[in-house]
């Protein structure tokens, strides 16, 4: 028995409503000044697009050459890898005390090289599977680029509506997200399909999974530079992946459940990861800030 057709569609809907939402969120919060901030450091944001789009899918696909994994688990973890720019990366940055003007002005860029990447790129990335470009384009464009720049707008002729918006619009985009989870866990609990979802994924996509997530967390901090508050960031950027998006173009393209469930078992993994690493940095940087107050005093 497969997932029940009315619980995908409310899953369906529940993904649309997050991806608009937590975009909405990160529009409502944006300033011109946060968003050319990364084109100041064009070296770094060179490298941050290379990790982005070009390292890190051709680390997918060397993992998935060296563990090879059933087609619908591979194409999920390829979909993921494409995708760039979570909308969370700036908040994660401010919980961790990092590089906050840099990760929203990376952001930004991230999410908008992303909804034209995608479409030309996963054809050629994912093998013997088809992906309409026309489709994937119109869909990333609808649920992720108009609402970005509609937010944007609102933010730069009415700041203080933005302002009263932003924490509404954001606490809703954390609830919708853990709601799609729900859903899609119970759904998967209340079929057969659990059973072979979790045998098809088993121990190796376990593995695959999480070497993805850690490598490429470790890409954008090696690559990131001397500067360590831009490795952070970096390695923030490569390594928490923009589900929304992955979500839409799974959405826009696939009905078959396991491409999805490989997308939410790295998102899941993705979110555990980056608090434990979220966590470290969060007390380095407090120690770090300790040790040069009495130095600035």
């Amino acid at each position: 028995m497969a997932m029940d057709p009315l619980l995908m569609e409310i899953g369906n809907y529940a993904i649309w409503f997050f991806v608009v939402t937590s975009i909405a969120a990160m529009g409502l919060n944006l300033t011109v000044k946060e968003i050319l901030a990364p084109w100041k450091k064009k070296w770094l944001l060179s490298i941050s697009l290379v990790a982005n789009f070009v390292v890190v899918p051709l680390f997918a696909l060397l993992i998935l050459s060296v563990i090879p994994l059933d087609i619908d688990l591979a194409t999920g973890l390829i979909i993921v890898a494409a995708a760039a720019g979570a909308p969370s990366l700036p908040k994660a940055m401010d919980i961790v005390k990092g590089n906050v003007a840099y990760a929203i002005g990376l952001t930004m860029v991230l999410i908008l090289v992303t909804i034209f990447y995608m479409p030309i790129m996963l054809p050629y990335l994912i093998e013997g599977v088809s992906v309409d470009q026309s489709g994937t384009a119109l869909y990333l464009i609808v649920f992720m680029l108009l609402p970005l720049i509609i937010t944007m707008a609102l933010r730069a002729w009415t700041p203080k509506v933005a302002q009263k918006l932003y924490p509404v619009i954001d606490r809703v985009s954390d609830l919708s997200i853990v709601v799609v989870l729900l859903i899609y866990t119970f759904g998967l609990l209340t079929s057969d399909f659990s059973v072979k979802a979790g045998t098809l994924l088993g121990l190796k996509g376990t593995f695959v999974a999480i070497l993805f997530i850690l490598g490429s967390f470790g890409i954008g901090y090696v690559l990131g530079g001397p500067e360590l508050r831009n490795r952070e960031v970096l390695a923030f950027g490569t390594g928490f992946r923009n589900v929304s998006a992955a979500l839409v173009v799974v959405s826009a393209n696939f009905e078959d459940p396991q491409i999805l469930f490989m997308v939410l078992v790295i998102a899941a993994f993705g979110i555990i990861f980056m608090m434990i690493l979220g966590g470290w940095l969060y007390r380095r940087n407090k120690r770090e800030r300790k040790l040069t107050r009495p130095a600035e005093i």
